[in-house]
């Protein structure tokens, strides 16, 4: 992909690792990263929980791949265009490794 493509600054979070008393893990976000990106938000979904329509978009975010970026997961955070996306899976985009794509998600609770 060329650099002119990757316009969109994202960065990355990751949770604290801070177990509370019941050993679950708690804690803020602390940034990991941040890079350049190519984010191409998905048409828009609803779907009914507990009774109430929950407004889901998706998006696609693409970046270079790198020993950082590698290293996500699928409990970290993605921010891009002022607002925090779940990353809900992590694939190469193309056959060299050179780039991964995000499959993202934000709205409706997460």
């Amino acid at each position: 992909m060329r650099a002119g493509k990757l316009r969109h600054l994202v960065a990355f979070n990751r949770q604290a690792e801070t177990p509370d008393a019941y050993g679950n893990v708690t804690g803020a976000f602390e940034p990991l990263f941040t890079v350049w990106g190519n984010v191409r938000e998905t048409s828009g979904k609803e779907r009914v929980a507990a009774g109430s329509v929950e407004n889901v978009r998706t998006a696609t975010i693409r970046i270079r791949s790198s020993v950082q970026a590698r290293g996500l997961t699928e409990a970290d955070q993605a921010v891009a265009r002022g607002e925090t996306w779940n990353i809900r899976g992590i694939a190469n985009a193309d056959d060299q490794g050179a780039m991964l794509d995000l499959l993202v998600e934000t709205g409706g609770g997460q």
